[in-house]
């Protein structure tokens, strides 16, 4: 089954990055970060103290709720300085204003980010991964068992069953009204199999069918992540950085 969309048409990527960072995290009545938007309310852990979304028209700019005002208000001016680049990596010089700012609040972990993706207009849909509900939730118990009282939370959801147990699955790790964000993750013993794309184009197509767009994202170093992408044909559309 090939799955087709005008989404693209109606969306520039910056325009698609401010969507998926509704996505990512609930907001106070200032737009400031509270909590990562995990579909089960009992997962949510809180925001990052600073994200900052790249596409090559510029920065999106998002402070927690805890950051002072007149720091957000530095960070802002930061940020408006900081050229548009093709190359969406966080700058250096970026990296260490945004260090510098936050350390005077509190230590500063390590930025953590990478490329985001949207999945192409049209796509292939392998018949190899099923939808796991609670109806079918035993096929969870040996391999993903964290998930097997929550996972009508996390729909859609698709897996890949192999020797009877799902293998490698495709979830939806960040929701909103109009986005869902792909969480994926297949066992060490069954990767490099094509399992993880299957799964994931089943659970882009059943998000497009409720109206809503998918969203792919890994992490730079996460090389196996980013092949899957590009299996996919998912068009890159920017990139983010967060500080803890």
């Amino acid at each position: 089954m090939t799955i087709a969309t005008g989404e693209a048409a109606h969306h520039d990527d910056q325009a698609l990055m401010t969507l998926r960072a509704a996505t990512l995290f609930t907001c106070d009545a200032r737009g400031r970060m509270l909590l990562n938007n995990e579909p089960s309310e009992r997962a949510r852990q809180p925001a990052p103290r600073c994200y900052i979304g790249c596409s090559a028209r510029g920065y999106l700019l998002r402070v927690g709720a805890t950051v002072p005002d007149d720091l957000a208000q530095e960070l802002a001016a930061l940020v408006r300085a900081e050229p548009p680049t093709a190359d969406l990596r966080v700058s250096p010089a970026l990296d260490a204003g945004v260090r510098t700012l936050l350390a005077r609040h509190a230590p500063v972990g390590e930025v953590e980010g990478g490329p985001a993706y949207r999945f192409p207009e049209r796509f292939a849909v392998p018949g190899s991964a099923v939808r796991v509900t609670s109806a079918n939730r035993d096929l969870l118990r040996d391999t993903l068992a964290w998930l097997y009282d929550e996972v009508d939370e996390w729909q859609p959801c698709f897996g890949v069953v192999a020797d009877g147990v799902v293998v490698s699955l495709c979830l939806s790790s960040r929701v909103s009204a109009g986005a869902a964000e792909a969480g994926v993750g297949t066992l060490p013993d069954y990767r490099g199999r094509g399992y993880a794309v299957a799964a994931t184009a089943a659970w882009a197509a059943a998000v497009r069918s409720e109206g809503r767009i998918p969203f792919y994202s890994t992490t730079w170093e996460n090389l196996a992540s980013r092949a899957v992408a590009r299996r996919l044909g998912c068009i890159l559309i920017g990139a983010d950085a967060s500080w803890e």
